[in-house]
């Protein structure tokens, strides 16, 4: 099962950033994973944004802001500046004789806070209003581009090892999985029963499917799947340890974090076909929209300075 479910998710199974085997990361290494770097960066960039833009809506009527001239007039420039940079890191992912002007790492970290700053610079430039029929179509075409990149966002931190790690592979979470089953040897006598029922669960959740919308219904019905085993697991074994042959130590907390992580590793690697497929999609949709945007931008511009 387990090969079969590597096979059908479209990447190299042994893929690892040294090219050698995937690492077998325990239970502590796994959590370290989690914390990941940049992992405030976006939900700090999107408050300060929601707070600034706040503040601006209360002088909305004061006259601060007037998109013509003075500050509103700049913010605008810097906004569609801004909104040009982004092209920057598709272009230095396909080119490598641009490698000069920085990695693609950095590029991308550029790319997505440019994608919030861009955005907040226009609505402060357009102080909350529309104007003519294609500055109304820029900013729509704005708000469009920004949101399908925040969903981008979602799909590609389901499929690499953090907001802007290296790209994950079905067989780390399941290396994940069979590390973290070892770790229950040191917290009961006998985790037979255990082992049983977490090969089940593997086999409901992990059944290869090359269906879309069944692979989104499984991903969906996670939560309430890893709350049930997780509730009847801890059940059970409060039930062992008042056996006279059951075990004679209390380690509860350390079987419900054990069980955490194995759950987190099973919901990885359950969707990672699913959120890889939608990344493929978003792909298909995202570049256009941003084509499209540019092309508003522009006209937007020109017929500003024009009329």
């Amino acid at each position: 099962m387990t090969a079969t479910l590597v096979g059908t998710a479209g990447v190299d199974p042994g893929a690892s950033p040294s090219g050698g085997e995937a690492t077998q990361p325990k239970s502590k290494k796994l959590k370290a994973q989690r914390r990941t770097s940049g992992a405030f960066e976006l939900p700090v960039m999107l408050t300060l944004s929601f707070l600034v833009l706040g503040y601006a809506w209360t002088r909305r009527l004061e006259g601060d802001l007037t998109a013509e001239t003075g500050l509103g007039y700049f913010l605008g420039i810097g906004g569609a500046l801004a909104m040009l940079t982004l092209l920057l890191y598709p272009l230095r992912k396909r080119f490598a004789g641009l490698r000069f002007i920085g990695n693609v790492r950095n590029w991308f970290r550029i790319h997505m806070m440019l994608g919030i700053i861009g955005p907040v610079l226009i609505i402060l430039h357009s102080n909350f209003t529309l104007g003519s029929l294609n500055s109304t179509m820029a900013f729509f075409a704005m708000l469009v581009v920004a949101g399908s990149g925040l969903i981008g966002r979602l799909f590609y931190s389901r499929i690499h090892k953090g907001l802007y790690g290296r790209r994950a592979s079905v067989r780390e979470y399941l290396n994940d999985m069979e590390d973290l089953k070892h770790e229950f040897d040191t917290d009961m006598p006998d985790p037979s029963w255990l082992l049983e029922t977490l090969k089940d669960y593997e086999t409901r959740r992990l059944t290869p499917s090359q269906d879309l919308w069944s692979n989104l219904h499984r991903t969906l019905t996670g939560p309430v799947s890893r709350y049930r085993l997780r509730r009847d697991v801890m059940r059970r074994y409060a039930q062992l340890l008042g056996r006279k042959d059951g075990p004679r130590r209390d380690r509860s907390a350390l079987v419900k974090q054990h069980l955490d992580s194995y759950l987190h590793a099973v919901a990885r690697a359950q969707s990672f076909a699913l959120y890889e497929r939608l990344f493929a999609l978003w792909h298909l949709f995202h570049l256009p929209l941003f084509v499209i945007l540019v092309f508003a931008a522009i006209v937007h511009v020109v017929g500003v300075h024009l009329y």
